[in-house]
């Protein structure tokens, strides 16, 4: 029986990029069909929950054809609502693979296929303008604003290091990511309507510090969110969803610290390592997490020409396949290094599924947001990597 298109448009006015974060946004399971009138194939993108698992492209097959269909700048797109077989060939993180998607394509790594006329803006999360991922999200649950602040062209909105306890929603406008370091603040990403302003541990009642700076890029309204339904909210969730919350705001704090240090020229990726650490087998990991109770893990990215620290894990974080934080960390495309005393807890990532299903949008839009930025800020340490194995 063919399968009846849900959703279908042009191309030219939504790209690729633009079509996997709405369907992932969605958590959209089917398949994406793509049709350009400038190729004889047809572009196929199997997605669960809205995660790409895998593509073709004439000869082409998994994250090698994916790759290759951002360079359809013009055709037609069809998604219908399948249920999806085989096996998995693509494991990197969405926004991963749109950002090295985006980058390859303005590199002329990818080839165009499309009329050589078409010199439009490029669809999806590259601002052409300021280089940076723009991300933008729909807007859930205004009336959990309980406020409006309104910014200015270059005002700081919040300082990173220091104190603060509340969290802005992106009403209108754009608020810029970037990260103090002694060379001056590195960018990370633009966050546009729908986007958070504030890490999650604002959302208990005492103060942590800022882990990033957020300035107005033109001017921003920003809408203030209800501090105590948000508390309250996270004070309802188990023990165990919390510590995986906190330690997702210690995998950003820890990612961006590396952002301070990569400029710098004293940068030794052996500085990170101490001694007795042993690299943990992948399988163990693969669809499995686990909670730190005693020692440590250094969770390092394989490179080229070595491993790139990332995140020093202690006790309280956890490390593992979480299946609704697809961070694009380990397994797939970091390796965790084990602490010879380290003891761990496995987590039930069937009640942390069912825990996080039920959890209002806004704290979902929240989460989904900080997994975003750690997967972008960890692109951004990979760009600032010395070429030379140090």
């Amino acid at each position: 029986m063919a399968k009846k298109a849900v959703f279908s448009g042009s191309l030219d006015f939504l790209g690729l990029p633009d079509l996997l974060q709405f369907l992932g946004t969605n958590g959209s399971t089917g398949v994406l069909r793509l049709t350009n009138p400038f190729s004889h194939e047809t572009g196929l993108v199997s997605l669960k929950k809205g995660k790409p698992v895998n593509a073709s492209n004439g000869s082409l097959d998994g994250l090698e054809a994916l790759y290759s269909l951002f360079g359809w700048t013009t055709g037609e797109f069809k998604f219908s609502r399948e249920r999806i077989r085989g096996k998995k060939s693509i494991h990197k993180s969405q926004m991963e693979i749109i950002l090295d998607g985006l980058r390859m394509l303005d590199e002329g790594v990818i080839k165009k296929i499309g009329p050589d006329s078409l010199k439009k803006r490029k669809p999806g999360l590259l601002d052409s303008d300021l280089e940076l991922p723009l991300i933008t999200k729909p807007i859930p649950n205004y009336f959990l604003v309980v406020g409006e602040d309104q910014f200015q062209d270059g005002e700081t909105i919040i300082e990173d290091g220091t104190f603060g306890n509340w969290i802005y929603i992106v009403l209108d406008g754009t608020a810029e990511m970037s990260k103090n370091t002694k060379r001056g603040p590195v960018k990370i990403l633009n966050a546009g309507s729908g986007t958070f302003v504030g890490n999650i541990s604002s959302a208990m009642k005492q103060g942590f510090r800022r882990i990033v700076t957020m300035t107005a890029s033109g001017n921003v309204r920003l809408g203030v969110l209800d501090q105590q339904s948000l508390h309250d909210e996270y004070s309802s969730l188990s023990t165990e969803f919390r510590g995986v919350l906190l330690s997702l705001d210690n995998r950003f704090r820890e990612v961006t610290e590396r952002l301070s240090e990569m400029p710098t020229k004293s940068f030794k990726s052996t500085n990170f390592f101490n001694d007795g650490h042993v690299v943990a087998k992948k399988s163990t990991m693969i669809e499995k997490a686990f909670v730190i109770t005693r020692g440590n893990a250094l969770m390092l990215r394989d490179m080229e020409k070595g491993h790139l620290p990332l995140a020093k894990l202690n006790k309280g974080d956890f490390f593992g396949q979480i299946p609704f934080l697809d961070i694009g960390h380990e397994p797939h495309s970091s390796s965790i290094f084990l602490s010879k005393n380290l003891k761990t807890v496995a987590l039930d990532l069937d009640t942390l599924q069912s825990e996080y299903d039920q959890i209002s949008d806004t704290l979902r839009g929240i989460i989904e947001f900080s997994v975003y930025s750690i997967s972008i800020a960890t692109l951004a340490v990979c760009d600032r990597y010395p070429r030379k194995r140090t």
